[in-house]
């Protein structure tokens, strides 16, 4: 489970120090993300970014940003035999990387 509190405690750091968006991407490439080509770990950050940004200062929810998040690597990826995996397949990449950015050193 990812504490919200420790999340939101990142995230403040984080954007007074210029941004979230190289942790969340090193955390994106920690999960092998850079395998999958385009988009990058960085470019894919920037989207992540607004979802973290929207948990923060809107739902509060960790559980349903791992969610979206999910939906992000899913609808990200390549497409496998011609159809997509549902959002679930990717809820545990999705809670490893929010879980790597957290704990992440600063």
């Amino acid at each position: 489970m990812i504490s919200f509190v420790a999340l939101r405690e990142r995230y403040a750091y984080d954007r007074s120090a210029g941004g979230a968006t190289p942790a969340l991407a090193a955390a994106l490439a920690a999960i092998g993300w850079s395998s999958v080509g385009d988009p990058s770990p960085e470019e894919l950050a920037d989207y992540v970014v607004e979802l973290v940004d929207s948990c923060i200062t809107g739902h509060h929810d960790p559980d349903l940003l791992v969610s979206e998040i999910a939906r992000l690597l899913r609808d990200s990826g390549p497409l496998l035999d011609g159809g997509l995996p549902p959002v679930a397949a990717y809820e545990p990449a999705a809670h490893e990387m929010l879980e790597r950015y957290v704990r992440a050193e600063r």
